[in-house]
């Protein structure tokens, strides 16, 4: 009995081996050693340079276009990080100039590499990368189509999708705007630009309460933006004090719990979406 329950732990625990994308950097590196070899060693970024080692790690393990276009976009934080880190005075030696300067210019190489590393696949992610890069008509109609046959699909495939129906069809934006509420795990999960869809959508059909409640909404997760937002709306020039305390009254009542922004989005007003 004891040794068949030892076999069955080994079997369960090889089961769960998913691979080394979420062990140490150093059991990453040691597994996948020319990822590791690809980046900067230096001291400066070295936060955005442990996302994209274990992002380009988690890639290759389970290639999919959502986590290509995860380590696609950790790479262009990283090459930011890595020029501001060049030009500024902090980095004297010369040798970590060097070493900066060659993963600078070896990024780009590496994103085309993961690009073509997708192209028997639906990608969806990847051709919205492509298509905030260059506006290039046929990534976008790409995307649109590879979105229909993924199996599963990033939320900011559906926030893009929201933002570009928003210009010419609200009806259509909302079905891609509730779509990216579905991806939300919590409420903090929910992109400020959801926000300001749903406050347009119904500015625009003249729900003023329902808009002012989520820009009451709004500000609990951002007070700059949504005071930006609600200015250039003037929800509270349109609204009456009746319809404006009711909004408020309802915000409050949301908001008197401090954890609304990590409640599970079962407790998201469903009269709201």
């Amino acid at each position: 009995m004891r040794y068949w329950l030892i076999w069955v732990s080994i079997l369960i625990a090889g089961c769960n081996n998913d691979g080394v994308a979420d062990d140490s950097m150093w059991q990453i590196c040691d597994t996948y050693q020319d990822i590791c070899d690809s980046t900067h060693s230096g001291a400066l970024c070295s936060l955005p340079r442990s996302e994209v080692i274990r992002d380009l790690a988690r890639q290759r393990e389970q290639l999919n276009s959502i986590n290509t276009y995860i380590v696609l976009k950790s790479l262009d934080a990283y090459r930011s990080c890595l020029e501001n880190a060049f030009v500024s005075e902090a980095v004297r030696n010369k040798s970590d100039k060097q070493s900066q300067m060659t993963t600078i210019r070896k990024i780009p190489e590496i994103q085309r590499e993961l690009i073509a590393s997708t192209r028997s696949i639906p990608r969806p992610e990847v051709n919205l990368w492509l298509w905030t890069k260059s506006q290039n008509q046929d990534n976008w109609e790409s995307m649109v189509n590879g979105y229909e046959t993924a199996k599963e699909v990033h939320v900011d495939v559906y926030v893009a999708l929201m933002t570009h129906s928003a210009e010419y069809n609200h009806e259509q934006g909302i079905k891609y705007a509730r779509q990216a509420l579905k991806k939300a795990d919590v409420i903090k999960d929910i992109q400020p630009s959801v926000y300001e869809f749903y406050v347009g959508y119904y500015l625009q059909k003249n729900e003023l309460e329902k808009a002012a409640i989520w820009q009451g909404l709004y500000s609990a997760l951002d007070k700059n933006k949504a005071e930006v937002n609600a200015h250039y709306f003037k929800l509270f020039e349109k609204m009456s004090q009746s319809q404006i305390r009711r909004a408020q009254n309802k915000v409050d009542e949301l908001l008197f719990d401090a954890k609304w922004l990590n409640k599970d989005m079962g407790s998201f007003p469903t009269d709201l979406q």
